[in-house]
C-alpha cells in the first residue's frame, strides 16, 4: 500500500512537471511573435494594362446603369409601335431642347420616348409646361431615373 501511495505521488508530481513545462514554452512562444510594423506610405499605386481599366470603366458604367437608377419621373412625348419615328422625335426634340436629356426605350411592342430625370412631380410639371406647344399629348409618367446633378 505505501507503495502504491508513492507510485501516485511520482505520477502527480510527473504530471505537475510536465504542465508546468508545457506552460512555460506556451508562453515563450507567445511572446517571441510580435506585429508586422506598419509602413508610413500607405498610398497605392496600381499600374494596370490600358484594356484592363477599359474594362473596369465598362463595369461601372453597366453597374451604374443598372444599380443607379432609381424613382422620379419623366415626360412621355412619344408612344408608338414604328422604330423609325420614334428616333426621329428624340433627334428632333434633343435639337430643340438641348438642355433636356431624351430617352427612347422599348417595351414590346411599342417604342417610348421619354425625357428627363425628375426628382419630383413639380419639376416634371415645369418642363411639361415648356415643351407642351411643340409636344401637344405629351405628360408625366413616373419611371426610373438616372441620378440627376445636384444643383
Amino acid at each position: 500500500m505505501l507503495a502504491e501511495k508513492i507510485q501516485v505521488m511520482k505520477m502527480k508530481s510527473s504530471l505537475i512537471l510536465v504542465f508546468t513545462a508545457l506552460a512555460y514554452i506556451c508562453n515563450a512562444q507567445a511572446d517571441s511573435v510580435k506585429p508586422a510594423p506598419v509602413p508610413n506610405d500607405t498610398n497605392v499605386r496600381v499600374i494596370a494594362n490600358s484594356q484592363i481599366t477599359g474594362s473596369i470603366q465598362k463595369v461601372q458604367q453597366y453597374e451604374q446603369l443598372s444599380h443607379g437608377t432609381f424613382s422620379g419621373y419623366r415626360v412621355q412625348v412619344h408612344f408608338g409601335t414604328d422604330r423609325n419615328g420614334a428616333t426621329t422625335v428624340k433627334s428632333d426634340f434633343t435639337a430643340k431642347y438641348p438642355g433636356y436629356s431624351a430617352y427612347l426605350t422599348y417595351q414590346q411592342p411599342y417604342f417610348k420616348v421619354c425625357i428627363g430625370d425628375f426628382r419630383s412631380k413639380l419639376e416634371a410639371a415645369n418642363a411639361l409646361s415648356k415643351i407642351k406647344k411643340d409636344y401637344p399629348g405629351a405628360f408625366v409618367i413616373r419611371d426610373k431615373i438616372n441620378p440627376p446633378p445636384l444643383r
